[in-house]
């Protein structure tokens, strides 16, 4: 009887252990995080003296970390007319600057930002075609990096 009762304890403070413990069966993180952008988009041409706005959903299967965007002038626009010698890229296209966003490790956030790089687009830059990278990292161990980009077009 008292042998029994030994095997039945044993077996349960084994199982217990086990579950209080847990398992990492879901192994390492090797998933990428992900993101849609509703806003900026490519047809929209975004005026000078207004603001460039970002509206996108980011997702991770276990957390997101930041999200760092720069941008780049590609060139002119095709087909309009372009005066040489005038005016400078966006000053945050000139200058290498990086928007960042910091994720507190959530799995998915909306982000509704009326300004990137805070300040808006200047009057006197050239219109063209500007490249927008977002380089999205996780918090995993061993972080994943997602890169997106998206060309827009600035002018008027």
């Amino acid at each position: 009887m008292i042998k029994n009762i030994t095997k039945a304890l044993a077996l349960s403070l084994l199982f217990v252990g086990m579950v209080a413990c847990g398992s990492d069966s879901e192994g390492p993180d090797t998933e990428g995080p992900s993101v849609v952008i509703t806003t900026p988009n490519t047809t929209d041409t975004y005026t000078k003296g207004s603001n460039l706005p970002l509206v996108a959903t980011f997702k991770d299967n276990r957390g997101l970390k930041d999200c760092q965007i720069t941008i780049e002038y590609v060139g002119a626009i095709p087909g309009s007319t372009v005066l040489k010698g005038i005016g400078t890229p966006w000053a945050p296209a000139e200058t290498g600057a990086i928007h960042k966003i910091t994720f507190n490790e959530e799995k998915s956030k909306d982000i509704n930002e009326p300004q990137l790089f805070d300040q808006a687009i200047e009057a006197a830059c050239l219109s063209g075609i500007y490249k927008l990278t977002f380089v999205i990292t996780d918090a995993a161990e061993e972080p994943n990096q997602t890169t997106e980009t998206i060309d827009i077009k600035i002018g008027g």
